[in-house]
């Protein structure tokens, strides 16, 4: 069991991996376009009507194709003013508490991020824009973005409940 465990989050593991990979693509994407646009736009006068909307979609796809890779490397913003005054057990109950925010959050986007690209998927209907994307396409990265949060949530809670529990005694010392 503890076999299929381990290869499910290896599985994860190089799930969230190609994610962020796809997330530095569109990053470099973005970047490069702005970059164009400035240049054809002050230097040439023929700006680009597509690239500020390319970009905001991006900005979406990105934020949501990384949010659980920087959960899992605990890359996000944390404020430690308050828990460097706290000691340990208060360190380990304020990651408790910001494990089950995390995870609540999560199935919040799953769920209504679901609902919400379900609704604009099945009516037809898209934005009044020039690339006129149907919504659907850019609402979709945030249930799949809750989704893939919230399994790496349930993960590092797991963990933390893991490191919190008293060491079984191995083999070895159980004969003895």
């Amino acid at each position: 069991m503890q076999q299929f465990i381990r290869s499910m989050e290896r599985a994860f593991d190089r799930v969230l991996g190609g994610l962020i990979f796809l997330s530095c693509v569109l990053l470099s994407m973005v970047t490069l376009s702005v970059c164009l646009e400035v240049v054809l736009r002050y230097f040439f006068n023929k700006p680009q009507v597509w690239v500020i909307e390319l970009a905001e979609y991006s900005l979406l796809y990105i934020t949501f194709l990384g949010a659980a890779w920087g959960l899992r490397e605990e890359a996000h913003i944390s404020v430690d003013l308050f828990t460097n005054l706290m000691g340990p057990r208060g360190r380990v109950a304020c990651g408790f508490v910001s494990d089950a925010v995390c995870l609540a959050v999560s199935v919040i986007l799953l769920v209504y991020g679901t609902r919400v690209s379900w609704h604009y998927f099945s009516r037809g209907l898209y934005n009044p824009t020039i690339l006129e994307i149907p919504t659907a396409y850019i609402l979709v990265v945030i249930p799949l973005g809750g989704l893939t949060l919230l399994v790496q949530s349930i993960r590092g809670g797991l963990r933390r409940i893991a490191a919190q529990a008293p060491p079984t005694p191995s083999r070895a010392e159980k004969r003895t």
